[in-house]
């Protein structure tokens, strides 16, 4: 039995004013004619199917899931923010109560870009079957940069091959210096924390209890469908994510390097690259006027003349237009959990 969970919490700042608090970046259609949580969804209907599938999402945002599923998805909805070590404990209390504790679950979040789907199928197909044996299973990123901007898992090294090998995980490394991110990847043992996991949910509730009794106390017993009841236990837990709840501790983890076209998208910086461009390397989206105009990602409602510029974010939101300097445009989320 295998299920899938979409975390779609967050609101997505350093893409504001594109991605605001009333329609985070999971919801936009930025590369398709489908939104990025939906893309989420169908990635993964190979394995798992709609009804098997369970969005977990704050209130606020219970009905942009409804309407963007047409009302055929599993809702669970976060009684409050406390990252994903609460919420991905409750969602394998879940999965335990509904299908038994051999349920496989595939966590994913829903604002994460797939380019070659077929190699994320070979890995997933690999991810289960560990699970299976006990396994908890992430998928480590083969990096093509020194990027400041993703945490790592180091691995033992050796020979492996992408989307179809395991390896052992060593250590998970917090976002780096340029420095140590250039050594990272000239060591061939670091990959980005990509943040999706597999795992059977009797091992991941196990490895909670033995590894962050301070989530799992405040859960353990509740039903997992008592309003009441879930409310209060998150009351009670901490905010505390997957990674330092259980996976830096864990001696069941394991990492598959991974090559299938990944980007979290969490900056202009990433949207920009991962998106197409037209021959002066330009995103363009909307009604924009480019005239000796380079690099740059320019999206808007109304009409855009850019004339003379390089390297510049520039986005029309609803009631906010942004101007910035790509490599600069990151900052942007500061500005945004204020505004």
């Amino acid at each position: 039995m295998i299920c899938g969970v979409i975390l779609a919490g967050g609101f997505g700042t350093r893409l504001w004013p594109l991605s605001d608090s009333r329609t985070p970046k999971q919801f936009l259609k930025l590369f398709s004619d489908k939104s990025m949580i939906v893309e989420t969804s169908m990635r993964i209907l190979p394995f798992v199917p709609l009804k098997k599938q369970y969005v977990l999402t704050g209130k606020a945002y219970s009905r942009l899931v409804e309407e963007q599923f047409d009302g055929m998805i599993n809702l669970m909805i976060e009684p409050m923010a406390k990252n994903t070590g609460p919420c991905i404990l409750w969602a394998a209390m879940k999965m335990q109560k509904e299908y038994g504790n051999n349920a496989v679950m595939v966590v994913l979040p829903s604002d994460h870009v797939i380019n070659d789907e077929e190699n994320f199928i070979k890995a997933l197909a690999v991810a289960e079957k560990k699970a299976k044996e006990g396994c908890i299973v992430t998928f480590g990123i083969l990096p093509d940069r020194p990027e400041t901007g993703f945490g790592y898992i180091e691995i033992d090294g050796g020979d492996y091959r992408a989307n179809e090998t395991v390896s052992r995980i060593v250590a998970f490394h917090e976002k780096p210096q340029s420095e140590a991110a250039q050594a990272y990847v000239e060591s061939g043992r670091f990959l980005w924390n990509s943040g999706m996991f597999v795992f059977s949910a009797d091992v991941i509730i196990k490895e909670f209890a033995l590894h962050c009794k301070e989530v799992y106390d405040c859960l353990h017993g509740i039903d997992p469908d008592d309003e009441q009841l879930v409310k209060r236990a998150f009351e009670c837990a901490p905010s505390i994510s997957i990674d330092y709840a259980v996976m830096e501790h864990t001696k069941l983890g394991c990492c598959i390097p991974s090559d299938f076209g990944w980007n979290d998208v969490g900056s202009y910086l990433s949207l920009h690259a991962v998106h197409q461009k037209d021959p002066d390397g330009n995103v363009i989206v909307g009604d924009v006027i480019a005239k000796d105009t380079k690099s740059s990602y320019i999206n808007g409602k109304k009409r855009i003349v850019c004339i003379g510029l390089e390297d510049i974010v520039i986005v029309e939101g609803e009631d906010t237009i942004l101007v910035a300097k790509k490599e600069a445009a990151s900052a942007v989320g500061d500005i945004a959990k204020n505004n």
